[in-house]
């Protein structure tokens, strides 16, 4: 029982303190980043990374959560119905059939909006490079990555609004008339960090959940 509530507690806090870091390093490098002193390239390799590192590890974890019950075992020997998934050949389709919707669906998608979303910002950049600065592209890549999903559908919106609000701050204080994506992007991850989890119940995003 010790042995579990760990292992939740872990598994718990793990993603929260691993995102938080990279957030940090990220902003430093985006605030240094005429130093070279770390590069978005291994930033995104280390939370693609995790990504499916947390994944494997969560699988292991109901695997092992699993074996500790007499009836989750025989979830974890069971098979599925061959017009359900090619797992059926498997005696224990049913549990990679669960770990698979439940942990790895997400990594996948998580990614691949990320990657998506960088397309977007090289497309945008090419035509409309007044709003983008050195690194700016590839932080807003960084930034999908490390809110992932569904807590992407948020982080869009919120960056929309910290341009208009940075803009307004800037115009009106700073007497300056251009505002790039840095900013914004490093605002709308802290948000999306912090209440992320809270402005998908509250738009009843829940059903976008995997």
């Amino acid at each position: 029982m010790v042995n579990s509530q760990l292992l939740i507690v872990v598994l718990k806090w793990l993603p929260m303190v691993f995102f938080g870091i990279v957030f940090a390093l990220s902003v430093f490098l985006y605030f240094s980043r005429h130093k070279k002193v770390i590069s978005y390239k291994l930033l995104v390799i280390s939370v693609i990374g995790f990504r499916f590192f947390y994944a494997l590890l969560l699988t292991i974890g109901q695997y092992y959560v699993w074996s500790k019950n007499g009836l989750t075992q025989l979830l974890l020997n069971a098979p599925l119905d061959k017009s359900i998934t090619d797992f059926s050949f498997l005696n224990f389709g049913y549990f990679l059939f669960y770990s698979y919707g439940r942990f790895w669906l997400n990594v996948f998608i998580a990614v691949a909006v990320a990657f998506v979303f960088y397309s977007f910002l090289k497309f945008l950049k090419k035509y409309q490079e007044r709003f983008f600065e050195e690194g700016e592209t590839e932080l807003g890549f960084l930034a999908a990555l490390i809110v992932g999903w569904p807590n992407f559908v948020v982080f869009l919106p919120l960056v929309f609004v910290s341009v208009v609000l940075i803009s307004l701050f800037r115009r009106l204080i700073l007497k300056e008339i251009y505002t790039t994506l840095g900013w914004p992007f490093v605002l709308a991850t802290l948000i999306t960090l912090i209440w992320g989890n809270k402005l998908i119940q509250i738009l009843n995003l829940g059903v976008l959940r995997i």
